[in-house]
């Protein structure tokens, strides 16, 4: 009876020995390839928000940006400087706003006029056909240029004042997330460049 117990157990504990081991090594050898892949797309995503720079310095984090004293919100992630041939162009706003579907991460840029020059969806769960059109140009569009005095707002009609983002049809939840995480951004530049 004993050794019909320890037999099937050392068996297991081989097998998972084993698994583990192999689980080990893949992870070792595709997570540079993934950690490289996400810095690739980090960098489309800035250059796509802040076209007209040639290069990013390093982020600076939320809890770092706080300890500067700035206005940063739960939902910022990170602070990106854009610079063109060394001098400071304006900046790139990471952001996780709470959507219908869960986490949206925005990158925003706004530059030293205080124009916001992109906004981008780079990773979202929302609703297909819904709440993902959120993503569209035609509605990350609505925010560029100049940053309104008024804080933005969503509307569900047509919107009439430049501080009124139009929502997407039957995706409200969504369409506020975004927009809430655009005005945590400008908020945050804002105070970055002195309330201007």
């Amino acid at each position: 009876m004993f050794k019909d117990l320890i037999k099937p157990s050392l068996i297991l504990f081989l097998v998972c020995a084993i698994m583990t081991g192999a689980l080990a090594y893949v992870n070792g050898v595709t997570k540079p390839i993934i950690e490289e892949n996400d810095k690739k797309t980090e960098q489309e995503s800035l250059e796509m928000v802040f076209p007209d720079s040639d290069s990013f310095l390093e982020p600076v984090k939320a809890d770092e940006l706080k300890q500067q004293g700035l206005d940063v919100s739960d939902r910022i992630v990170k602070l990106y400087e854009a610079q063109k041939e060394g001098k400071t162009q304006g900046y790139v706003v990471e952001v996780s706003s709470k959507g219908y579907g869960g986490a949206i991460k925005i990158f925003v840029g706004v530059d030293m006029e205080s124009n916001i020059t992109g906004v981008m969806l780079a990773s979202h769960n929302e609703t297909p056909g819904l709440g993902s059109k959120a993503a569209d140009k035609a509605f990350t569009q609505q925010y560029l240029g100049q940053i309104p005095e008024k804080a933005f707002s969503v509307v569900k009609g047509v919107a009439d004042e430049d501080h009124e983002i139009q929502a997407v049809s039957g995706a409200t939840i969504s369409s506020r997330a975004v927009t809430q995480g655009v005005a945590d951004a400008v908020i945050l530049i804002r105070s970055l460049l002195g309330g201007a």
